[in-house]
């Protein structure tokens, strides 16, 4: 957990929460979880969005307005879902098909204005002979204004 203020007036800070590590098995299915703690009310220009770096940070899933929009990486065509429940203030998505591949840095950036912030976690296989797996670890933070 982390807090960002921004020197950019009018923007306060906002909590985002992601887990420490997080394992899946190659194939199946893994929820990236990404909550948070604004001091705003959630209205209709909160949103969400999810990248994955490699990528040059092109959003693999997008929410805003109460609507799902997915992103334009073919690697992740079809097989990234809304997990979250934004009145709740969870913003988790469900990437199907866990793939070797996925390795890399995503980011949860979460705008709920004047509240912004952003968490970055990164995915690394299992090395270990047998072991079928992708790791997901908590990385870096960053604030944008």
């Amino acid at each position: 957990m982390y807090s960002c203020v921004s020197g950019v007036s009018g923007v306060s800070a906002i909590d985002v929460y992601t887990p420490a590590e997080l394992f899946a098995e190659n194939g199946t299915t893994a929820t990236l979880s990404c909550s948070f703690k604004s001091r705003e009310v959630i209205s209709s220009l909160a949103s969400v969005v999810w990248s994955f770096l490699p990528e040059g940070e092109t959003g693999i899933f997008y929410y805003s307005g109460g609507k799902q929009f997915p992103g334009s990486v073919p690697q992740f065509k079809s097989r990234v879902e809304w997990a979250g429940d934004m009145n709740k203030k969870d913003v988790s998505i469900r990437v199907l098909q866990m793939q070797f591949k996925d390795n890399g840095t995503f980011s949860c950036d979460v705008k709920n204005p004047p509240d912004i912030s952003r968490q970055m976690s990164f995915t690394k296989p299992d090395t270990t002979p047998g072991i079928n797996s992708v790791e997901l670890v908590n990385h870096s933070k960053a604030c944008f204004g």
